[in-house]
């Protein structure tokens, strides 16, 4: 198993996390409902959950070894993305805790789909770019060293 297959494994989550809230977003009355805010809030919050964790992961123990790998490429790969994504955790975490109930969702819908919309696509974006930019080059650094390690 490689060292991202986790990390991937909670990146589907998320993804799909996110299509049920964007699901709720475009139904109506949807999020407008008290029955469609209070889904969203319990879908937020099991989003939130999955990204506490996952980010922990990738911001304390993944890029940091890869920065500090000495391998020039994923190390530079790896300190750009954290330089460019290293806040959307505290940005997530600042959206979720103003969007974490039913009633602040009733409140202010249009804010909610505002604010979803944005965070959300800078998720994606991040996801997007991992997927297929960082996590490559991190199996690779990590076959590559296993196979040293073993010669």
């Amino acid at each position: 198993m490689s060292r991202t297959a986790n990390l991937r494994r909670q990146h589907d989550a998320a993804v799909i996390i996110v299509g049920e809230i964007n699901n709720l977003l475009l139904a109506r009355p949807g999020i407008e409902a008290r029955d469609g805010a209070f889904q969203a809030s319990l879908l937020l919050a099991k989003l939130t959950g999955l990204l506490r964790i996952h980010f922990a992961q990738e911001d304390r123990q993944l890029y940091p070894s890869l920065m500090a790998s000495g391998r020039g490429g994923v190390a530079e790969i790896a300190r750009r993305f954290f330089e460019e994504m290293g806040d959307l955790g505290q940005a997530y975490g600042a959206f979720a805790q103003r969007w974490e109930s039913a009633t602040q969702i009733l409140n202010d819908p249009r804010g909610f789909r505002r604010e979803s919309k944005v965070i959300f696509t800078a998720l994606a974006d991040r996801i997007t770019r991992e997927n297929e930019q960082l996590y490559p080059h991190a199996d690779a650094a990590i076959d590559t060293d296993a196979s040293l390690r073993a010669a």
